[in-house]
């Protein structure tokens, strides 16, 4: 049994550390689930009635406390190679909008009664809620009038289902809205190449520290074409550099398949 236990626990620690999490004090950005998550604590006040209302009083704190802490991380987000969270909310309504998003925060788990009587809980919000507020109105240019937009085309027996961008030994950091550049510094993904849609529900890109659960990831599984990059771009060393001669197997892959278009494009790093 003791066995048993300690394969589940070392299959979890293995399946976690494939994911590329931010791990912080009070919380954590989860770019492989898409998720951003913190910890609320809450103590009793003194002057509750009874242990019920004490419980109920702590609660109430220790969400208020996860909440304010989910601003403070939502806030330090990478959103781009330039562009933290804190950066792209100076606007007022953008603001407003986001922390009114966070405060529909759902927790996760049951809560935590610690020793000395004070309660934890944690709350989360999903990266997709925060791109619906950030990313712009349209990001795949529409069809001209009179010209008729090609369909997607879907993945084929042999056809590239995804891409994998290789960026581990670049020192590539992960973003909510990542670009891959050519070595010429324009973008062959980035705003005007992906369907909001795609980007808003998925994410711009997937994240792994394994080849091997890329290769399983449902955003790419079946016949990725992996693509390894040169260089990391950026001030926030967010965006992927990748050779020239990658660039028109990228593009051979989207013309036939769509995969930019779909957001069907996973990022590797260390």
């Amino acid at each position: 049994m003791k066995k048993l236990i300690s394969l589940s626990v070392l299959l979890l620690s293995l399946s976690f550390s494939q994911g590329v999490v931010t791990q912080l004090e009070k919380g954590s950005v989860n770019y492989s689930e898409q998720t951003i998550s913190a910890i609320g604590i809450g103590f009793v006040p003194q002057n509750a009635i009874n242990a019920g209302q004490a419980r109920r009083l702590a609660l109430r704190i220790a969400k208020q406390d996860a909440l304010r802490q989910l601003i403070e991380i939502v806030n330090g987000v990478t959103l781009t190679s330039e562009t933290t969270m804190s950066g792209a909310m100076v606007d007022d309504v953008i603001n407003t909008k986001v922390r009114g998003f966070i405060r529909g925060a759902r927790q996760n788990g049951d809560p935590k009664y610690l020793s000395d009587t004070s309660v934890e809980v944690e709350y989360s919000v999903p990266m997709s809620g925060i791109s619906d507020l950030m990313l712009p109105p349209l990001t795949v240019p529409v069809a001209a009038p009179g010209e008729v937009a090609s369909a997607p085309s879907s993945p084929n027996a042999g056809g590239i289902t995804g891409i994998i961008i290789d960026a581990r030994g670049l020192k590539t950091r992960p973003a909510m809205a990542p670009r891959i550049l050519d070595q010429n510094g324009n973008a062959v993904y980035g705003p005007g190449t992906y369907s909001r849609e795609y980007a808003v529900k998925n994410g711009v890109a997937g994240y792994s520290k394994s080849l091997e659960a890329a290769q399983k990831d449902a955003r790419v599984m079946g016949n990725p074409l992996i693509i390894k990059g040169v260089a990391a771009a950026g001030t926030n060393r967010t965006d992927i550099t990748v050779s020239n001669a990658d660039v028109s197997k990228i593009d051979s892959a989207n013309r036939s398949y769509s995969v930019l278009k779909d957001c069907r494009v996973l990022i590797l790093l260390d």
